[in-house]
């Protein structure tokens, strides 16, 4: 599948017939709303310096966090439509402004969607102490507690709380969310047993699953990934309802012009294909993608309603 998207790339680079983007700002800043460290920034650090070879502009990565990357998201929507800022998220764009109605911002009117960068997924952790192998051994614990086991997360309104409270109600199980401000802080107190379990970014729990100071319990990703390949899928643990599809992309503000978007779109998509980015990718466990900004406009569209169903079934309230 990673060679057949490398083709599809190169075969858009010459139907395309890209060259360097003469029009766009000297400094393109890229906001990525979660803290740094984390698996979206470490993606978007390495993404942003081969866009910047690829455009020969400087290419700043900011992080700007907080309210399930609202504070960052409202901050490109009203930023000049020039390319000059672009934010760097996940499905949290289409998820977080359900849960703050308050946002500031229209997640669709207000953006304009460049590029989509990849899909990868997160891998469910427990503290050793907890002595669960499996989601099955996790509901059936949960449900015989009589005070519940807590969960981590990143902060309310991000993936990984989203898949987490997906994930109680398909098995059945009543957890205590507990919110942290990042996806470091949130493991920090996973890994001294004060917090059970979470659901994290794969380069942010590699290490530790490598150690032995958490078990991974399972992936979330439609199939296994290689970088823990003997860890099984929500799906195969038994819960084929647990459907959460982890992207990320690139996003400009709304009225930013179509040729400002296009130009972008290649750029990110050469860089995609750079033999830097696909390393990272292959390491960490992401699945490069191509689309078009039309494309990934419609996905974001269809995502944002599916999660507009989704989440009220959830009562998930700001924290």
């Amino acid at each position: 599948m990673r060679s057949i998207r490398t083709c599809a790339f190169a075969a858009v680079m010459l139907a395309a017939g890209w060259s360097h983007a003469q029009a766009l700002p000297d400094e393109i800043r890229i906001i990525v709303p979660v803290t740094a460290g984390s698996t979206l920034d470490s993606r978007a650090r390495v993404l942003a310096d081969a866009l910047g070879k690829q455009l020969r502009r400087t290419v700043i990565v900011e992080n700007r966090v907080g309210a399930g990357g609202t504070i960052g998201a409202l901050a490109v929507s009203k930023s000049r439509p020039d390319g000059s800022m672009l934010l760097f998220t996940n499905n949290s764009q289409v998820i977080s402004p359900h849960i703050y109605p308050n946002a500031g911002y229209d997640p669709i009117r207000d953006f304009a969607p460049v590029a989509q960068a990849y899909f990868t997924g997160m891998v469910l952790v427990a503290h050793p102490d907890l002595r669960v192998g499996t989601v099955k051994e996790l509901a059936t614990l949960a449900r015989s507690q009589a005070q519940p086991i807590s969960y981590a997360s990143s902060g309310t309104g991000g993936l990984p709380h989203l898949g987490m409270e997906v994930l109680k109600q398909v098995a059945g199980m009543d957890l205590l969310h507990i919110p942290y401000r990042g996806d470091g802080q949130a493991l920090a107190d996973v890994l001294t047993g004060r917090v059970q379990v979470m659901m994290s970014g794969y380069i942010v729990a590699q290490p530790h699953i490598k150690a032995g100071k958490l078990r991974a319990l399972a992936v979330t990703s439609k199939q296994r990934t290689a970088i823990f390949p003997d860890v099984p899928t929500i799906f195969e643990s038994g819960y084929p309802a647990f459907a959460v599809d982890t992207w990320a992309g690139f996003f400009a503000p709304g009225g930013t012009p179509p040729d400002v978007v296009e130009k972008l779109n290649r750029a990110i998509a050469a860089a995609i294909n750079t033999p830097a980015v696909q390393a990272q990718y292959a390491a960490t466990g992401a699945d490069p993608i191509y689309t078009t900004p039309a494309a990934f406009a419609e996905y974001v569209r269809r995502e944002w309603e599916s999660y507009g169903r989704l989440i009220p079934g959830l009562h998930l309230t700001p924290e």
